[in-house]
Parts: structure tokens; sequence; C-alpha cells
């Protein structure tokens, strides 16, 4: 079957609004992350050009790089995040007529799971990663693409935060220990740095554009 990101947009909000579970939040999250990442590429391809700016165009350069890389990554976690969202629906599935069956299950589910929260942290981090370039830039590339930076960093921000959901309410299905904890640990750590780079990043393009 084709991936999601094959799909028509029309397509792809049409199985997000279906009965089905997934995808879910946590794709959503993913592509918001990607239209983010495509968005900086286009400010810094709108932005080599330009006479007098801050951001030269060596740091253009790097940044259309990164941008895009990323753009194609978090693509790629939108597909990645339903994956790990179904191999926890098979786990669910499996016989549990006796003992044997009953702890093979818990012990697939409890992978499963913890896959499913690795995912999202992946999410999160190149989410983060997103913001981090948008941040190098805000104030310094291409005025006129400033409200395209600006929305940028909002849809970073979400799949950020939407991503760190979904590491959340997979990490509270499972008993504490040192994956969950190191993960819980990591992703704790990966929030706190996207919030700080999407809210300086977000007040300097907020006042670009005429807002208080």
């Amino acid at each position: 079957m084709a991936g999601l990101v094959e799909r028509t947009v029309t397509g792809f909000v049409a199985e997000v609004a279906s009965e089905s579970p997934a995808p879910g939040g946590g794709s959503s999250a993913a592509l918001a992350g990607s239209i983010a990442a495509g968005l900086i590429g286009m400010v810094c391809r709108l932005s080599v050009d330009k006479q007098g700016l801050a951001a030269t165009p060596q740091e253009l350069a790097a940044a259309t790089k990164t941008s895009d890389e990323l753009r194609v990554r978090l693509l790629a976690l939108v597909d990645e995040d339903t994956a790990a969202f179904d191999r926890v629906m098979d786990a669910i599935r499996l016989p549990k007529a006796s003992d044997e069956e009953k702890a093979a299950r818990r012990e697939a589910l409890a992978a499963a799971t913890l896959f499913a929260a690795e995912v999202p942290r992946e999410t999160l981090r190149a989410c983060r990663r997103v913001l981090d370039v948008a941040a190098s830039l805000a104030g310094r590339a291409n005025p006129a693409a400033a409200s395209d930076l600006g929305v940028a960093i909002e849809l970073a921000r979400a799949g950020a935060e939407g991503a760190l959901l979904n590491v959340a309410i997979n990490l509270a299905s499972l008993p504490e220990g040192n994956e969950v904890d190191e993960l819980r640990r990591v992703a704790d750590e990966e929030i706190s740095l996207a919030r700080g780079r999407a809210d300086a990043a977000s007040r300097t393009m907020r006042a670009e554009v005429g807002l208080t």
C-alpha cells in the first residue's frame, strides 16, 4: 500500500478525519514539522540574491541544506509514526489463551509501545532542529518573507508540542525503567530547547511584521 505521504492533501486530511485511529496526532505533528522545514527552505532561497541582509550567503546555504534534510526526514516520520501505531495494534491482537501467550503478548506490547514513543521523540528532535534553523534566520533573512518564516516557527512549535504529547501517552502505559526514564529525560530536554527557540524567534518575527 502506498505511504501516507504519497496521497493528495485532500486524501491525507480525509484519512485523518476518518474513524481509523491512524494516521493521528503523531503523523500530523511530523507533517507540520516537514511543512515548516519546507517554508524555511523557501525563505532561504528567496533570500540568496538579496542585498543588505544580515544572513550571509554561507549561512543561507547551510540553512537551506539543513532545512531540506529535515523536511525529508520529517516527511518520512509521517509514515513511521503510523507504522509504529500499527505495530502496537498487532501486539494487542496477539493470542492470550495461555500463560505463555500472555507473557509473549506483554513483552511484544511493551516493546512496541516503547518504539511508538521513540518515533515521536525523533519527530520532536527534528522539529527542535527546524526551530534552531528558523531562530538563526529570524530578523536576518528576506523581510518580504517574514510572515512565511513566522508560520514556519509556529508550525514547528506545534509539531514539537504534538510529538511530546505522543511520547508522553506511550510512556504513561509503561513501567518505570532505564529506557523509559531516559526517553522521558531526552524528550523533556528537547521540548525545553524547542520552546526557548520558538518563543525568541516568534517575538522577532511578530515584531518584523508589525505585531506586538
